[in-house]
């Protein structure tokens, strides 16, 4: 059955919108707050850094999508929501997964063998509904690390919200189609945004947004980060 879910978007509007596909029917409703500021490197609401803005780059506007619930349903439809945004405010966009090994891992038949997307398969953590698996490899002193993309669609939700209760070095991104993948697997991240500010400035650089889960059960809220140009980030919102 269809599941109704009535958001209210604080300083923005409310809406009643139809998400997630549940085995029985409920209503629920449920706030998003959702603060924005047009410079993450200067001292805001919304999220801050501890290392100061690239040169002459452009700023990076911040915005944060954040309900008072730990439940991991509610972070499921924060990330509904922002894909019903996504599909209605920023056309000619796909909406990757990025996800990547935080620490370092021993070089060995079996872990060159499963790689990334076969030791998420192992624990359970399959991408369900995505497409387009692309996979790269980093080496240093005898270890390994590997990083992956996949293109979602609206249908991976549920499966990528328990992911990314457990997967930190992850992100979300919506990238102009066509975009060239493959360069950020180059790149690599940790999941920490303030280390990953080279990556968050290639992704804006690029007219992309970059999400990621912010909260833990345990605190009582949850939700996603994004960065991205403020152009961008302005469409996505109005």
């Amino acid at each position: 059955m269809m599941q109704g879910v009535m958001i209210s978007v604080w300083e923005i509007h409310k809406i009643a919108a139809p998400t997630l596909m549940m085995k029985s029917e409920i209503t629920m409703t449920i706030d998003i707050e959702i603060l924005s500021a047009p410079n993450i490197s200067i001292p805001n609401e919304v999220f801050n850094i501890n290392r100061p803005q690239r040169g002459a780059a452009e700023a990076i506007s911040v915005a944060s999508f954040m309900v008072a619930e730990s439940s991991s349903s509610s972070l499921v439809l924060v990330l509904d929501y922002i894909f019903s945004l996504i599909e209605k405010n920023l056309l000619g966009y796909d909406v990757w997964f990025f996800v990547g090994n935080s620490a370092w891992q021993p070089d060995t038949r079996v872990i060159r063998y499963r790689k990334l997307w076969g030791a998420l398969s192992f624990r359970g953590n399959e991408v369900v509904g995505g497409s387009e698996l692309q996979e790269g490899m980093v080496e240093a002193d005898g270890q390994l690390k590997f990083f992956g993309a996949v293109r979602l669609s609206r249908n991976s939700v549920e499966f990528l919200a328990k992911i990314l209760e457990v997967e930190r070095c992850s992100y979300i991104a919506a990238l102009p189609s066509g975009f060239d993948v493959k360069s950020i697997l180059d790149v690599g991240w940790s999941g920490n945004v303030s280390d990953d500010l080279d990556l968050h400035y290639l992704i804006s650089e690029k007219k992309g947004l970059l999400f990621r889960r912010l909260g833990e059960f345990d605190e009582g809220e949850q939700g996603l980060l994004s960065t991205g140009p403020s152009e961008v980030m302005g469409g996505l919102l109005n």
